[in-house]
Formats: structure tokens, C-alpha cells, sequence
């Protein structure tokens, strides 16, 4: 196939001493193969995580006739966020999957798309670590693979980051990179840049101090290993980072230590879980860091009032963050903190996509977020420049960001501080969107389609007990309720240049799962109560559902084989929204999960089924 003749012949150039003239050829190998539209070579479908295909064989015309022609078991239950990847190995297509925690590898061979073969199945059988199933905050999710020079890789929930061999299934190289113990469980996916294997890990709520860590993907060796707090030589701080912006931050007075009171940076949180991008040209990873650890605010500050501990001395750097490293070193070349300070858990880990605007008639290369706290913004991703912070859900705890500054202006009214004082806030904790990813399409400027939460909170900080990392690092009590009775959920397009909300599809039910974009016209997602959806981009129109067997968490996928397209999604109810449900807790305990509780029985949560199943589709 092409793309492992071209594999080849960047391997030659590389032994030639040619790969500055190869690379401008054949750029990052995931970025060439996911030019092709009939595969999907990364888990956001590219390396710029846009989730949109130029498949448009299943249309708003004959979609009304999507029918699923086989599913497959991932032999778990509990949550499945995440997707599978679509790649060729050798002439055979592929697909291969990850179930969450005992994190279950299944190699499909496509060459009969409609009855999948299993070729091999993969679990690590030595030096498990079941302490990591209570560690893991937000259910025992896992958030898919990534491949490239005919390895798969992934994590494992108790820490281990695993390459095997594609065709086979065999181990070629396994590193531990996270450790329950500390808090740290691996839920993210990997990013594959430039022959590094870039991933970090989750436990902010555990106490965790959040790294990332880039692996040789030959070897396994590690190459770099950063955290979001410490001394600058820790975080990867240089004289040149933020150069076009020192108001975000710079290096020379280790703010990642001198913004926590005393020795609080070394539980600061700031774990990047989320989903990362890069961009080959620039040669720029992008990853976001989440909360500065506990939940009681007081607790991170030196001062005694909610004025002076947003003074911007206590900001709890470089938590709640974007980060651009170069992918060679691991070096800072500009990090943008979107919420100083957080005061409730506004996590900041949610993708970062990568798309090319005019924006005030200027040609920029721009990275856009929609953040949990509420803002949708966009930067110019060579040098960090905001261009937008929009609100895109009902967002109280800000009346706005100084675009000067970059600074939110926050309303001391929806501001949680003091021990013991109960404040109301919109959105809840869970964000104006949590870690299911937006879409977008290169085709249709600054168009964003986004699964969100329409949730508010009343949040009561409570005394901390305890520093010790590896155990539950909250303390708070947190209650959260549908801003609106009867909508739990919202799918919606937005355009983050003007801040207009295009359309809203409004739902009962809480839409955790992500979206996906074709050239078909259409965008698939799917909500909790486990229905799949394809809506016509155009006008919002829901043009064809179907009902699966269990909530809807993953993210929908669509590739093509032997002259036919298909889509498929991930079902099995879970993560923080489904954690209730996936643990079996007791739904009279409102403050349960950290809220999730409340929300499980207000949307009737209880009432899904566990699940674990690829659902797989196409037009007949």
C-alpha cells in the first residue's frame, strides 16, 4: 500500500542524511497517512485532532438507511471512551481496538469488512496494579491507540506504556511511566511525533504532580520528561519561552514553585490527560495541563482573601494550561494559563485543534479550545497570541477574559474560597464540555461541532485532612444540577470567530461522547441514554438514530474498505457522568462521585445498562 511504501522511503532517506528534503516530502508519518480519507491513522482521526473525514459515500441523503452489519464484544464492562484506529498494515486493512481497564488490545483484519477476522488479542498478564481501579479518578477509561513504523502503542491504566508489533501482537518494548501509588493512572491515548511516543497520565484528584514524558518509538528509551510545575528546569522553561507574550509567564523566578504556597507545587496537579496535536511544520506538540490538585482553593494561596489570591502572584502555574513544546526536546515555546488560580475545577486537559484562518484579516496558523470553564478560545499557535475567548454554554463564575491580559475577569459572587462557604457557579465542574472532543472542518472556517454539558453547581470547600499523594485529594463538596430541568445535554455548532452558537440540539440526556465530521454533510455523535445520531450540518436536523446497548461515552470513527464506507462507536456507559453507575454507588449521597451522583439521578442514569461493544455501520 502507499503509505508503507512511503514508511520505507523516508526510512531511506533518513539513512541517507537526507531527511531535511524527504521530510518536506512526506512530512510526520501520521500526518501523510491521514491524508488518507479511507483510514483513520490517529485517534482524532489526524495529528490535528479535527475529527472531520472526506469520506462522503454515507451522505444527508441515504444516511435514513444506515444499518449495523456486525459488532464486537471488548470484553470489559465499565466505561469506553476512546475509538479504534483503521491503518494498513502490509497490504491487510486493519482495525484495532482498546477496552479500558484490564485494557485488552483486539487486532480486526478488514479484508471482509463486513465479518472482521480477530488476528490476535493482547492483556499484560505480569506486574499488574489493581490498586489503579480506585486510583482512577473518573471510571477506568482508556482513550485509545496510536500507530506508526508498524507499531501499536498505548497505556495501561495501572501505568505502562506498551509497542507491540502490529502484524503479531508481540511485545516489542514496554516502559512504566505512571504510578498508582503517586496518584498517576494512564487514561490518555499516545501521540506519535516524529518518532516519539508523547503521553502523560490522570490523578489530580489523587495528589499527582503531572508530567509528560516522550519515549523513542524504536526503542522505548525515554527522550524527554517534563512536569507543570517545579523549578523552570522542570517544567522546560527558557529565556525564549512565551518571547512573543511575558505577561503569560517566563522564565527566571520559578513561578511553577513561588505561585502555590510552600511546598504545594509538589502536589499541584496540572496532569495532561486529555487528547494532544502537532504540528509537523511548526514541529510543535500541544498539550493541556488539568486542576492544581485539591479542590479547596484557600488551600493553594499564602493570602487569606479571594482578592488578594488573585492578585496574580498565586496563579498555580502551570496548571489549567496550554502547552507548546518542541517535539525534539520537549522545550516550552509558549504556555497560556486559561484559568489562574481555579477555584473549580475547571480542568484544562480538552483537545487542542489545529486549523489555518484569516482572523481580522490576517492569515494565522491557530489552535482552538473549548475549555471546561466555559470559554472557547483560540490562539495563534506559533507564538500563543490570543485571538478569541467566546463563551459557548451559560458561564456565570467570568463575566469575560481581558484579551490584553489573557486573564478571566471573574465574579467574586460565583467564586468557591473560604472553607465551609457554599457558592453557585455555571458550568458545574464537569465544564461547559469535559473530555469529549469537538469536530471541525478545514472546508468550513472556524465551524466547531461540540457534544456539551448545560450543567450549574453549588460548591462548598472543605478542610483538608491530608497531603498524602495516591489517595483522595478533593475536599469539597460539590452538588451538581441541570441548568435547565429536562436538558442534560446539548450538541451544538459554534463558531468560535464570532462567538455565535449556529444551532443546538437540546437532550434529555448528557452527551459525553464526541463528534465526527464528513463530507457527507453530515456530524455523528452519540448521548448517554445510548442513542447514535447523524444531523445534517446545514441545519441541525436529526436525520437518522439508532438505539444501542448502552450509553454512548466514545467517539465515532469512519473509514473505508472494498468500496464501501462505515462508521463505527464505541457503547458502554461510564467515566465521571457514568462512574455512579459503572461502581454501583449509592445515589442518595448527593455529593457521591464529586457530584456525579446527583447528576446520574436527575438524568435517570441509573436506568442505562453497563456495556463494552464496537458498533459498526453502513448504508445497505
Amino acid at each position: 500500500m502507499r503509505f508503507e511504501r512511503e514508511g520505507r522511503l523516508w526510512t531511506i532517506c533518513a539513512i541517507l542524511a537526507l531527511g531535511g528534503s524527504c521530510a518536506a516530502v512526506f512530512g510526520d508519518e501520521v500526518t501523510d497517512r491521514a491524508k488518507n480519507p479511507d483510514l483513520w491513522a490517529a485517534p482524532g482521526g489526524d495529528q490535528a485532532l479535527t475529527r472531520h473525514s472526506a469520506l462522503k459515500d454515507i451522505n444527508t441523503s441515504n444516511v435514513g438507511k444506515l444499518t449495523m452489519v456486525w459488532s464486537q464484544s471488548s470484553g470489559t464492562l465499565r466505561g469506553h471512551e476512546g475509538q479504534p484506529l483503521v491503518v494498513v498494515v502490509g497490504t491487510t486493512p486493519m482495525l484495532y481496538m482498546e477496552s479500558g481497564w484490564p485494557n485488552i488490545i483486539q487486532a480486526l483484519d478488514l479484508t471482509d469488512p463486513d465479518h472482521p477476522k480477530e488476528l490476535w488479542n493482547y492483556k499484560k498478564t505480569t506486574n499488574r496494579d489493581d490498586s489503579a481501579v480506585p486510583r482512577a479518578c473518573c471510571d477506568t477509561v482508556n482513550r485509545g491507540m496510536s500507530y506508526a513504523d508498524g507499531k501499536l502503542v498505548f497505556g495501561t491504566l495501572d501505568g505502562f506504556v506498551i509497542a507491540l508489533d502490529a502484524k503479531t501482537g508481540k511485545e516489542v518494548w514496554v516502559v512504566k511511566s505512571a504510578y498508582p501509588d503517586k496518584g498517576e493512572t494512564i487514561t490518555p491515548a499516545p501521540l506519535i511525533a516524529d518518532g516519539k511516543v508523547i503521553i502523560g497520565f490522570g490523578g489530580d484528584e489523587f495528589a499527582a504532580r503531572g508530567r509528560l514524558s516522550a519515549y523513542d518509538l524504536q526503542t522505548g528509551k525515554k527522550v524527554w520528561e517534563y512536569y507543570s510545575t517545579g523549578k523552570d528546569s522542570d517544567i522546560g522553561l527558557s529565556k525564549d519561552t512565551n518571547k512573543a507574550h511575558p505577561e503569560y509567564g517566563t522564565a527566571g523566578k520559578d513561578l511553577g514553585i513561588t505561585s502555590y504556597p510552600g511546598d504545594e507545587w509538589q502536589r499541584g496537579g496540572g496532569a495532561q490527560w486529555g487528547f494532544y496535536s502537532y504540528d509537523p511544520e511548526l514541529k510543535l506538540v500541544y498539550t493541556s495541563s488539568g486542576n492544581p490538585g485539591l479542590w479547596s482553593p484557600s488551600y493553594r494561596c499564602k493570602y487569606k482573601t479571594h482578592e488578594e489570591c488573585n492578585n496574580g502572584t498565586q496563579d498555580n502555574k502551570f496548571s489549567m494550561s496550554i502547552f507548546a513544546r518542541k517535539v525534539d526536546t520537549g522545550e516550552v515555546v509558549w504556555v497560556y494559563q486559561m484559568t489562574p488560580f481555579d477555584q473549580w475545577d475547571y480542568d484544562g486537559i480538552n483537545e487542542n485543534m489545529l486549523e489555518d484562518l484569516t482572523v481580522d484579516g490576517k492569515a494565522r496558523k491557530v489552535l482552538i479550545h473549548f475549555d471546561r470553564n466555559g470559554f472557547a478560545y483560540m490562539l495563534d499557535r506559533t507564538d500563543g497570541t490570543l485571538l478569541r475567548a467566546n463563551k459557548y454554554v451559560t458561564t456565570n463564575w467570568a463575566e469575560k477574559i481581558d484579551m490584553k491580559t489573557g486573564r478571566p475577569i471573574k465574579v467574586k459572587e460565583h467564586s468557591p474560597f473560604a472553607v465551609g462557604g457554599n457558592t453557585q457557579a455555571c458550568p458545574s465542574a464537569m465544564g461547559g464540555k469535559d473530555q469529549q472532543p469537538c469536530a471541525i472542518d478545514p472546508s468550513e472556517p472556524g465551524m466547531a461541532y461540540c457534544p456539551t454539558n448545560n450543567w450549574c453547581m453549588e460548591d462548598e470547600p472543605q478542610e483538608r485532612s491530608h497531603t498524602q499523594q495516591g489517595t483522595v485529594y478533593v475536599f469539597a463538596n460539590v452538588y451538581m444540577y441541570p441548568e435547565k430541568p429536562g436538558v442534560t445535554g446539548k450538541f451544538i455548532k459554534f463558531n468560535v470567530l464570532t462567538g455565535e452558537k449556529v444551532w443546538e440540539i437540546p437532550d434529555a440526556y448528557p452527551n459525553w461522547g464526541g463528534a465526527l465530521v464528513t463530507d457527507g454533510g453530515l456530524a455523528f455523535y452519540g448521548s448517554l441514554n445510548g442513542d447514535f445520531r447523524a444531523v445534517d450540518r446545514a441545519s441541525g436536523k436529526v436525520l437518522w438514530q439508532v438505539r444501542l446497548g448502552s450509553g454512548i461515552i466514545g467517539n465515532p470513527i469512519t473509514y473505508k474498505v472494498a468500496g464501501k464506507q462505515y462508521v463505527s462507536v464505541w457503547s458502554g456507559i461510564g467515566g465521571w457522568i457514568g462512574l455512579p453507575v459503572t461502581a454501583g454507588l449509592d445515589l442518595s449521597d448527593k455529593f457521591g462521585a464529586i457530584g456525579a451522583t446527583a447528576m446520574t439521578k436527575a438524568a435517570n442514569l441509573d436506568k442505562i445498562p453497563m456495556g463494552g461493544t464496537l458498533y459498526t455501520f453502513r448504508v445497505q
